[in-house]
């Protein structure tokens, strides 16, 4: 077990979605840096595990991003503890993904990861946002200028739509949109909010994935699955660790780091060119349609 001292001095930080990849790097990472990590898990036996791990640095919180009332009480927990310290950050990880094509994906599936992705960001950002201004503090911490951040750990997907990643990119875009919105109203306060757009990244977000092409063999998009997989297979290969996320977490909470988004890992360039105004939409499609192969007719 690694030994962590608790040496946070008033660095405070929530993070969601701690129980594994970059969400439970973030917090690894951050704790040995002598933060207060409050982190976000589903399961009592992973707080369990990362409470052993983590020591004194590392609270764990037990909820989903979804359950609003949950939330609140993890939110007035951490106001409890920190008292009139500051929170510092809040770290918006948790999220799924779901691979196939849009015709297909199941109702239920396809409004889940809307509902945790963006509506859970919401929820969550809402709940804390009094800590992070200090709406609770003694004057003084109200006035202060100390500017605390809130980052949205997105996707290269929330700026650039790929087929078969359809859900996760309507709702990584629409979690874009939330943060810039949230950044905008609060520039009045000293809150700010700041993207991270990853691609690869070594986690369990797309492994979890990378068997789903198979149920759409016979259909007209046997043909973009099967290269989406491979893809996606190949990415996952060249995936970047997640303590590159981490680092880049540390650096914008710090304040080393002063833009409104970041992109990180394979993918960046393209994922900005095919994004940006340079490129016609329909240019766009056709290189991507030929990327993936033209669509299999359905077997009779």
């Amino acid at each position: 077990m690694t030994s962590h001292r608790s040496t946070h001095n008033g660095s405070n930080v929530v993070v969601t979605g701690v129980s594994s990849g970059i969400g439970r790097e973030i917090a690894r990472f951050l704790a040995g840096k002598g933060y207060r990590v409050f982190g976000s898990v589903r399961k009592a036996a992973d707080a369990d595990k990362l409470v052993q791990e983590l020591d004194d640095c590392f609270h764990p919180l037990i909820f989903d991003v979804c359950d609003r009332a949950a939330v609140d009480e993890a939110a007035a927990m951490v106001r409890s503890v920190i008292k009139d310290e500051p929170l510092l950050a809040l770290i918006n990880n948790a999220g799924l993904a779901l691979f196939g094509p849009m015709e297909h994906l199941d109702d239920d599936a396809f409004e889940h990861i809307i509902q945790v992705n963006l509506i859970g960001t919401r929820i969550v950002t809402n709940a804390f946002l009094p800590l992070l201004r200090g709406d609770y503090a003694q004057s003084d911490r109200r006035q202060s200028t100390q500017v605390v951040k809130i980052v949205n750990v997105s996707s290269l997907s929330g700026i650039f739509n790929t087929p078969m990643n359809g859900a996760y990119c309507v709702s990584k875009h629409a979690m874009e949109s939330l943060g810039e919105i949230y950044r905008r109203e609060l520039m009045s306060t000293n809150v700010d909010v700041v993207a991270i757009r990853s691609g690869p990244i070594q986690s369990e977000i797309w492994r979890k994935n990378l068997d789903e092409g198979a149920q759409y063999e016979g259909t007209i998009y046997e043909a973009q699955a099967k290269t989406s997989q491979k893809i996606m297979r190949s990415a996952q290969r060249g995936a970047l660790p997640a303590d590159v996320i981490a680092r880049l977490v540390w650096d914008i909470i710090e304040g080393r780091k002063k833009r409104i988004s970041y992109e990180v890992g394979r993918g960046a360039k393209i994922s900005r060119l095919f994004s940006s105004s340079l490129m016609p939409r329909r240019l766009a499609d056709r290189l991507i349609h030929k990327t993936l192969n033209k669509p299999v007719l359905p077997k009779n």
